[in-house]
């Protein structure tokens, strides 16, 4: 008999020492568990304050790209218009080649004359009518 009373003592303490074991695991995994919970809070606060920011920031740079979009839109009808006056300016010089050759020599000074006339008229046109736009 007095061995099963050894081994019942020998059991309970076996269940002493697991259970004191077990209450220190749960302990420490409780202290972790609380200090995850703690980063992580500051974590979602930092997020909190983060996030409007990126979303600003990501609004800003959508403007930005709109507008640059624009600008961009702009400059290709200004490459359109200058690309227009080119082949007018190639045009008028071809024109003008060929009314030089058809010219007699008579009448050369009264017609450049008057075509210098009508440049100069056109150019004062024209700066009225870009301070008018």
């Amino acid at each position: 008999m007095d061995f099963v009373y050894i081994g019942i003592f020998m059991c309970a303490l076996a269940f002493a020492l697991v259970a004191v074991y077990a209450s220190l695991v749960l302990k420490r995994t409780a202290t972790m568990v609380e200090t995850l919970g703690k980063t992580l809070s500051e974590v979602e606060q930092r997020l909190h304050y983060i996030t409007p920011e990126l979303r600003k920031t990501i609004n800003e740079t959508g403007k930005t790209l709109d507008e640059l979009q624009d600008k961009m839109d702009a400059v290709d009808s200004m490459v359109m218009t200058l690309e227009n006056v080119g082949v007018s300016v190639k045009e008028g010089g071809r024109f003008m080649d060929e009314q030089t050759a058809k010219a007699s020599a008579y009448e050369t000074p009264k017609n450049r004359r008057t075509l210098i006339d009508s440049f100069k008229w056109a150019d004062v046109a024209y700066k009225l009518y870009k301070k008018m736009k």
